[in-house]
């Protein structure tokens, strides 16, 4: 706060310093308002970027279990391991877990992250090697919405083929 002097005696001039301090209203209500609505349109974006951002985050974790499922599927055909890949939204997060057979196993070869669903057909089998085909469909419960496909929620597409064609796509 300055305080207003007069310049001919050293004393304090009242009126003047009223008068300062009365100009000094702070911010009008217009003013406030209009600050509250930037900061409303602010917090809107971020809230719409942040939410994107976490679709797109349960999409990529949907991609990378297809990665892995297509590394240990080919590696299972190189092994000549006997298993049914067959699986189907509900039906766990286990894959892998009969034989060609029908016979359970003593482990799954794999297992989705959580909110992770795949719908998967084919199968491994030693006694018929090159005959080795599977293909399925991925997609995260919370990811990106896509009212074009069953799920509704964007997919991943992809295909391994034993004689060594593999495809992994996005639609």
């Amino acid at each position: 706060m300055v305080l207003i002097r007069d310049k001919d005696t050293a004393s304090v001039n009242t009126a003047a310093f009223e008068q300062a301090v009365q100009d000094d209203r702070g911010f009008t209500l217009i003013e406030l308002l209009m600050v509250f609505i930037v900061l409303g349109i602010l917090a809107q974006m971020t809230t719409l970027v942040v939410l994107d951002m976490k679709s797109r985050s349960h999409d990529l974790m949907a991609l990378s279990d297809g990665r892995n499922l297509v590394t240990v599927i080919r590696d299972n055909f190189v092994d000549l391991v006997d298993v049914d890949y067959t699986h189907n939204p509900g039906d766990g997060p286990n894959i892998g877990t009969v034989d060609t057979g029908g016979a359970p196993r003593t482990e799954p070869v794999f297992r989705l992250s959580p909110g992770v669903d795949v719908t998967l057909t084919g199968k491994s089998d030693p006694t018929a090697p090159g005959t080795g085909f599977v293909q399925g469909t991925f997609y995260h419960t919370d990811g990106t919405d896509d009212p074009i496909t069953p799920s509704g929620k964007r997919e991943f597409y992809f295909v391994v083929d034993e004689l060594g064609t593999d495809v992994l796509a996005t639609f």
